[in-house]
């Protein structure tokens, strides 16, 4: 498995292209487009959106996976294919040894979000709070969407592409851009989906 490894403001970011095979994305974008098919996804903060002087940053839709598998097991396979990668010791000392930071990683206890980006959603600057962020994005193919880039401390841009897993400490500013779609695509399950892990609390 081929890592990316890049400092941004003194910080360690990694991305892998293929830290998920193409049928563990395929599958976790088919329970994905099945979660956002049921409307459970929500636009407001219990989803997690971050706030800054009373405004909400985020314009998507999102749920936490927890509150879903409690009361429906059998959706279960996105968050038990999750904690057996993370939970993997190659993994843990290979992250590890390109940066300390991620020895954070064999505490692997969070929160998993899933999130939708439709027309013109976006998420603005902003921080989390927790030690590591890990992100995966997956979608439709072909694309139907533009746009739904990662940018890291107002600088650093991380293309969103099918597959791509980020691991990142959850301090560093960031954001996504925002996505745009023809009239013809929009509201169908066509746009940005992410998984978002949460390590060391939210």
């Amino acid at each position: 498995m081929k890592y990316e490894y890049a400092e941004v403001n003194k910080s360690p970011v990694v991305w892998a292209d293929n830290f998920y095979s193409a049928e563990e994305i395929q599958e976790m974008f088919f329970e994905a487009r099945y979660i956002n098919s049921l409307g459970i996804l929500s636009e407001e903060d219990e989803s997690g959106g971050a706030r800054e002087n009373g405004k909400l940053l985020k314009k998507n839709k999102a749920v936490f996976l927890e509150k879903i598998y409690a009361s429906e097991p059998r959706l279960s396979g996105m968050i038990r294919m999750v904690n057996k990668k993370l939970s993997d010791k190659n993994f843990i000392d290979r992250m590890t040894d390109m940066h300390p930071y991620f020895n954070n990683l064999k505490n692997a206890d969070g929160s998993i979000l899933l999130n939708y980006y439709d027309k013109s959603d976006k998420y603005e600057a902003h921080r989390d709070t927790c030690y590591i962020t890990i992100l995966t994005w997956f979608y439709e193919q072909p694309k139907a969407f533009e746009g739904g880039d990662f940018i890291i401390e107002n600088d650093y841009k991380i293309d969103c592409k099918i597959g791509r897993t980020v691991f990142m400490p959850s301090y560093l500013l960031h954001e996504v851009t925002p996505v745009t779609m023809p009239e013809t695509e929009q509201g169908k399950g066509l746009g940005r989906y992410s998984l978002t892990l949460f390590i060391g609390g939210r």
